[in-house]
């Protein structure tokens, strides 16, 4: 799932070798604010700091793991996390990385019911009017980007390993409880 979140993140992150300022930082590669070397150190980006694509994927793919799953499970719940396919993980990742984190509320609720189409409901309901300030352009390519993720969570892929395992445990007690009416 790591390598799929990266490269759905790279798709619609584009590449860019030297440092732009976006909002609040000085970003570089995949739009991170931090470079990783190969020992796996991190630190800020400065203005004058050039990536590679390989260095920027390296940032990338440390940044998802170490910083973005960690914030998705605190603000979803572990085991809502566990419950998840795969492709709605991916989405999780896509939607923290461009927003720094899961802000709504709207979202959270929705992961928790266990529905994809009620989470790819709020997915698009919740954020469709955000980033007001910023060119019209510009919103209309985040709101492609909600529409992507949200088809992604409703293509349904592969349930995690946690949600394949509950499914036989259910039948299980199902057919324990009959046979012992």
């Amino acid at each position: 799932m790591l390598e799929q979140a990266a490269a759905y993140v790279i798709k619609h992150e584009g590449f860019i070798a030297t440092p732009v300022w976006d909002v609040n930082a000085w970003r570089v590669g995949y739009g991170s604010d931090t470079l990783t070397d190969s020992a796996g150190n991190f630190r800020k980006v400065l203005q004058t700091d050039t990536t590679t694509r390989e260095a920027a994927k390296r940032d990338l793919v440390r940044r998802i793991s170490t910083e973005f799953i960690p914030k998705i499970k605190n603000k979803i719940g572990a085991d809502t996390w566990e419950k998840l396919t795969d492709n709605a993980r991916v989405a999780f990742v896509s939607l923290a990385y461009n927003y720094g984190g899961v802000t709504k509320q709207a979202i959270i609720d929705a992961a928790k019911t266990g529905s994809a189409r009620k989470l790819a409901e709020a997915w698009i309901s919740s954020t469709y009017n955000d980033n007001k300030k910023l060119p019209e352009r510009t919103r209309a390519a985040l709101r492609k980007r909600r529409a992507d993720e949200a088809a992604l969570i409703l293509s349904g892929g592969e349930a995690s390993p946690t949600a394949k395992k509950i499914v036989p445990l259910a039948l299980l007690a199902l057919g324990v409880y009959l046979l012992t009416r």
